[in-house]
Formats: structure tokens, C-alpha cells, sequence
């Protein structure tokens, strides 16, 4: 869910990096600025932005722009994002930059994308004795694992996890030597170090904020006792070692390691990780243009009811689902309307588990318990009520003292006609009716007298079970009649 793009605009509007990527270049002009044969700025000219755009820079003592970190990172940023280039060596305001600089989220998203290019500028070696780190070569891979990451997640990322889902990417990517543990802990330690630089940049830009709490239970050690050995069997060890499976490290060093992370994470307060909101917009409309799935809460406000539905019951969780809907609905304009679309949505779907994944998703997405008060009116609808029924029964909002004979029968057809579509008819349904043997046979019985408006799905019922319980049909017909009979002096149900 994100707020509307004004919003996001004003959030823009107060970050200081953007403050100052317009302020050099604006700074720069029209008319330019001369720099070095090397394309750095001149001392007096840096001096200059050092205090006018407030970059923090100790000036005093420095003969060289060069030893100005954060002001040449503000001027290949702002290079990187074509806001400024140097031409005949002067700095020049781009002129096609001009509409994005006047558009404070443009101009943040454009700084955003160009945080993909400033390895060198970020974490390049500045002097003859300066060695890269390992997140060096593998930089642009990793940035985008980690927004990723960041983007999928419910919970804020617990830097421990961050860091050691980070160490994998070094481990795999990575020819690590022979060399001694000290040494490898002093190269890890150092891709530590540039890695925090890097999430000092995306800090001060605006795209995640960075708190201090105890990090969710989910990121704690993973039970997969019940998973079967052949999981555990053909699982990568770095893959059991990060998620911290239990009892899946057979390494000592790798279960020492496990166990620091462990204690690291529950010992106290740890940092934790979030995209903002304007973090947020950026990584999807990256995504997007990869071709990936990111939906949007309230882009599917013109979208057809059914198509609405299936898009709810598969990828939402309950309280998107319920804003989505919500917006959906309003933009009908008339409630009743909305609503009867929705139903009919229903009616017309063929498959009936997505049928019945459709009406779970009204019953739980209307809000103030309009949803159960809509599926109790299709209690009454002929062609609804087996569905209806049916949610309303599983979500517990409905016992079976509180449905007539006829109800009951309705929901037992319905989960049997239900059970036949998953298995995918044929020897699948079969089978799964042979195994249930004398039971199945009386729960086909009973299904086969009931009101249910899918009469052909009940004949193809009739016949699975036939030949999976070698029960004839008139046999089925003994029985359905005999439960009639034995049913006339069975206690009243209340309506």
C-alpha cells in the first residue's frame, strides 16, 4: 500500500540529498563551472558548496577536492543521475534535466536509480594502498538482492540476517582461499564496513529508515523436523546454515556461527531495516520494469468483479484485501450495485473451489460483518446456498444445529463435488474415494439426495463412485431412499 504520488512528492521535498543534487546543479548553470583536467572541482569552487550546500566536509587543511567525501559523492551522484556533466572543463547543468528538477519525487527517483552506479564513487579505492572489498565486484547484484529483500518482507530486516544473507553472496560468488580465519573475518568485516556505507546512502537519500528493537521470531532458527530428511538431504549447507534449520549444520564452524547469530538476535536490541514508503515506490516501479509481479493495493479499482476476486483470494493478504476491495467498491458509486456484481461474479464462475475461494473472500473482506450477512441471504439463493454454506460452515459462523436437513445435505454435496474437481476427476477422485471405503459410500448416498443444483456434477459423482466402490447405481439408489426413510424420525433441525 502506498500513499498518493503528492504525498510522496512532499516527502521528496524534504530530503536533504535532494536538496542538494539540485542545489549543485543549479550551482553549476546554464553557464558552468571550470574544473580540473581531471574533472574534480576547484578548491575555491568547492569551498563554496562545501557551505552552500551544507555536504559536513572538513575543509580546513584539505588542498584537494579529492578529500572532500561527501561533496564528490553529491557530484558523481549528480552526474550519475544526468542532472550535471562536464564538457571542455566546465561543469554544466543539464539541460534536459530541467522538469525533473523542478519535480521533487522525479528527482528522488532519479537520484534513487543512479545509487546502481556509484561503486567506485562509494566503495572504490582512493589510494595506492586501498583494496576493494568483496561487495565491490558483486555491488549492483547485492543492492538489488537486498531492496528486494527488503521489498518482500512484512517485518523490518534484523541487520545480523542482512549481513550474513549478504556473507552467502560473498561465499558463492567469492573464490575464498585456504587462508586463515582471521584473515577471512578481516575481509568479511570489511565488505561490513561498505556495506553500512551503502546503507548510510540510501539512509541519508530517503529510501530506508534504520531503528533499534528485537527482531521477529521469524527470523529466528527454522524447525523443518517435519519436513523429511530428503529436504534436509538436498539442501545447500550455506542455504540450512543462513536459515539456521535446526540441526542441518554439520560444519562445526558453520554451527558456531549459527549459534552467535542466534544469540546476536535474541540477546537484546538489534538495528532494524525498512524501506520508507518513497523506498517502496522505487523498488516496484524497478520490479515493474523487470517485468516482475508487484501489485499495487487500489490499482485494481476498474478491474472486472471475477478478475477482482481471483487476484484477492490468490495473492492478498486479509487487510489488503479488504482496503482493495473497499476502493473497488466505492469507485461503483452504488453499494447494492457493487455487491450484486460481486455475487454474480460468483454465479457465473465454472470452477467451483475458485467459486468458493471468491465468496471466502467477501465473507471475510466486507467489513462490520457484511459479509457473513451477504452469505446468509444466499442461503436462499438456488444456485449459491451449497457455497454459501459451505464458508459460512468452515469460518465456523454456521454449526450444524443451526442448518436444516436439507442445508446439511447441500454442504456435503458441495465438499464432495469440490473433492472430485481437485482431484482432477477420473482415477484421482477414485482413488481418493476408495480409500475412505463404507464411509464414502454413505457420504456419496447421502450427497446424491440432496437439492443440489449441479445435477450433471452429482451424476459424474454417482459414477466415480460406482467404479471406485464397485457400488451400483440402483445399490446408491437403496440407500439414498433408505436415508430418507431412517431421516423422517430423526430430530428437527432449526432453521
Amino acid at each position: 500500500m502506498l500513499p498518493p504520488d503528492d504525498e510522496l512528492r512532499r516527502r521528496a521535498e524534504a530530503s536533504t540529498t535532494v536538496a542538494q543534487l539540485r542545489g549543485l546543479a543549479e550551482w553549476a548553470g546554464q553557464g558552468g563551472s571550470p574544473v580540473t583536467a581531471t574533472g574534480r572541482l576547484r578548491m575555491a569552487e568547492a569551498r563554496e558548496l562545501v557551505d552552500g550546500l551544507g555536504t559536513g566536509d572538513k575543509i580546513e587543511g584539505v588542498r584537494s577536492s579529492a578529500d572532500l567525501p561527501r561533496l564528490g559523492l553529491l557530484l558523481e551522484w549528480a552526474k550519475k543521475a544526468r542532472l550535471v556533466r562536464v564538457v571542455t572543463g566546465r561543469l554544466y547543468a543539464v539541460a534536459k534535466a530541467r522538469p525533473v528538477l523542478a519535480d521533487p519525487l522525479q528527482l528522488w527517483l532519479r537520484a534513487f536509480d543512479a545509487c546502481f552506479e556509484l561503486r567506485q564513487a562509494l566503495l572504490g579505492a582512493r589510494s595506492g594502498w586501498h583494496v576493494e572489498s568483496m561487495l565491490f565486484d558483486v555491488y549492483e547484484d547485492v543492492l538489488e538482492d537486498v531492496l528486494n529483500t527488503l521489498y518482500s518482507l512484512p517485518y523490518p530486516m534484523p541487520w545480523p540476517r542482512l549481513r550474513d544473507t549478504v556473507h552467502l553472496a560473498y561465499r558463492t560468488s567469492c573464490q575464498l582461499d585456504a587462508g586463515l580465519d582471521l584473515q577471512h573475518r578481516m575481509w568479511f568485516e570489511h565488505a561490513d564496513r561498505d556495506l553500512r556505507a551503502v546503507l548510510d546512502l540510501l539512509d541519508d537519500l530517503g529510501a530506508i529508515e534504520r531503528d533499534r528493537g528485537m527482531a521477529d521470531p521469524v527470523f529466528l532458527d527454522i524447525d523443518l523436523s517435519d519436513a523429511g530428511p530428503e529436504l534436509l538431504a538436498d539442501m545447500p549447507p550455506e542455504l540450512a546454515e543462513l536459515l539456521g534449520v535446526a540441526g542441518a549444520a554439520t560444519d562445526p564452524v558453520a554451527r558456531e556461527r549459527a549459534d552467535a547469530r542466534r544469540e546476536e538476535l535474541t540477546a537484546g536490541p538489534v538495528e532494524l531495516i525498512r524501506l520508507t514508503e518513497l523506498g517502496t515506490r522505487a523498488v516496484r516501479q524497478r520490479l515493474l520494469a523487470a517485468g516482475r509481479d508487484a501489485p499495487l493495493v487500489g490499482e485494481l479499482a476498474q478491474a472486472p468483479a471475477a478478475g477482482l476476486l481471483g487476484v484477492l483470494a490468490e495473492d492478498y493478504d486479509p487487510d489488503a484485501a479488504r482496503t482493495e476491495l473497499a476502493g473497488w467498491i466505492t469507485a461503483r458509486g452504488e453499494r447494492e450495485g457493487a455487491l450484486r456484481q460481486l455475487t454474480d461474479a460468483v454465479r457465473t464462475m465454472t470452477f467451483r473451489t475458485r467459486a468458493q475461494a471468491m465468496l471466502d473472500v467477501l465473507l471475510a473482506a466486507l467489513p462490520d460483518d457484511e459479509g457473513e450477512r451477504l452469505l446468509c441471504t444466499l442461503r436462499r439463493d438456488t444456485q449459491l446456498a451449497p457455497s454459501a454454506l459451505n464458508a459460512l460452515a468452515h469460518r465456523e459462523l454456521l454449526s450444524p444445529e443451526d442448518m436444516t436437513d436439507a442445508e446439511s445435505l447441500l454442504v456435503l454435496a458441495e465438499s464432495l463435488l469440490q473433492l472430485v474437481e481437485l482431484a482432477g476427476g477420473g482415477d484421482g477422485a477414485e482413488e481418493t474415494l476408495r480409500a475412505q471405503g463404507s464411509q464414502a459410500r454413505d457420504a456419496v448416498a447421502a450427497a446424491l439426495d440432496s437439492a443440489h443444483p449441479d445435477r450433471a456434477g452429482l451424476d459424474e459423482l454417482r459414477q466415480l463412485a460406482a467404479r471406485a466402490l464397485g457400488t451400483q447405481g440402483a445399490r446408491l439408489g437403496r440407500a439414498r431412499k433408505a436415508r430418507r426413510s431412517s431421516g423422517k424420525s430423526g430430530r428437527k433441525r432449526r432453521r
